[in-house]
């Protein structure tokens, strides 16, 4: 009995500091076991979680996934970066069929290479809000109105400090099949995936955003030929589903290389949405993809898609 009440003691003793230090940790979005799994890290002050390969061997090279979180994610700690896609990604039957690096860096800005030419928003004039479609005018309109009377404000955004991450410590410590780095993301995340592939089109294999948004005045013509997989929840009431059937109409003009997935009674949340665990159409509840021309992969299930693509 003396045994157990001093073992208990000691359990006291040791658990409680650490229940203090961490009470003010934000709750992970992912299992205890998930969150292992990423491993933590810091680069030039940018936080992320790293997922290796499973069964790791240094000598293979492997594809790389840069997650990209949503508003939800923003912050310093480095736990909300994981989200429920980095839950799907830490699946070890999915992990054995399509072994890869999964970085998912954190940010408190938007997702954005300053340093690209393309960060540069153009001036806003009458003509531009003109040649936009008429959902988008209010809003140019609005920023408008901001520009008359405050000074234009410099890009900023760490999406350029996580490239650089990935060319000059990343690579060089890992062999990354450059020809299969994948983007994607929800959300903000799916807005920085647009943002990713517009400021560096050269760069990714493939990408799939996800109730994201790609600003009407960008050049889509820069993206025509990453190969897409677009999704969307059609009654989204935090970002507006035309943020991606524009974007799609535009790029099926060009045929180009995306296919866009509507889904009928999806709302905004990440967890609800079927995105990250798609395994083909379902005409019953009206989840229907369009392929903006004869070049995309109509593979059905997301996973094996994006794996397939190659720069």
């Amino acid at each position: 009995m003396r045994h157990l009440i001093n073992t208990a003691i000691l359990l006291l003793f040791v658990t409680f500091p650490a229940t203090a230090q961490n009470k003010n940790q934000p709750k992970p979005n992912v299992s205890v076991e998930t969150l292992a799994l990423y491993v933590p890290g810091e680069f030039k002050g940018v936080q992320y979680r790293l997922m290796k390969p499973i069964d790791f061997d240094p000598s293979k090279t492997y594809p790389l996934i840069l997650s990209l979180h949503g508003g939800s994610g923003r912050g310093t700690q480095n736990i909300k970066n994981l989200l429920i896609w980095n839950e799907y990604l830490a699946d070890e039957d999915l992990r054995r069929k399509h072994p890869a690096f999964v970085l998912a860096p954190q940010t408190t800005m938007a997702w954005s290479d300053p340093t690209s030419p393309q960060a540069i928003e153009p001036k806003i004039t009458d003509e531009l809000i003109a040649s936009v479609p008429e959902d988008f005018r209010s809003l140019l309109k609005r920023r408008q109105e901001r520009a008359a009377t405050t000074p234009p404000r410099k890009p900023i955004g760490d999406l350029g400090t996580v490239l650089d991450f990935i060319d000059n410590e990343l690579t060089q410590k890992h062999k990354i099949d450059t020809d299969r780095v994948y983007c994607l993301g929800h959300s903000m995340g799916g807005f920085g995936t647009f943002t990713a592939i517009y400021q560096h089109p050269e760069r990714f294999a493939a990408a799939i955003p996800s109730a994201g948004h790609f600003s009407p005045w960008h050049d889509a013509k820069r993206i025509q030929d990453v190969p897409l997989w677009i999704f969307h929840g059609k009654p989204d009431k935090v970002v507006d589903y035309n943020g991606s059937r524009h974007v799609f109409d535009r790029l099926n003009k060009l045929n180009a290389n995306a296919k866009f997935t509507t889904l009928p009674g999806v709302g905004h949340g990440s967890k609800n949405s079927p995105a990250f665990k798609y395994t083909g159409d379902d005409p019953e509840k009206g989840y229907i993809t369009e392929y903006a021309s004869d070049r995309c992969d109509k593979t059905d299930h997301v996973w094996d898609w994006l794996f397939r693509q190659k720069r």
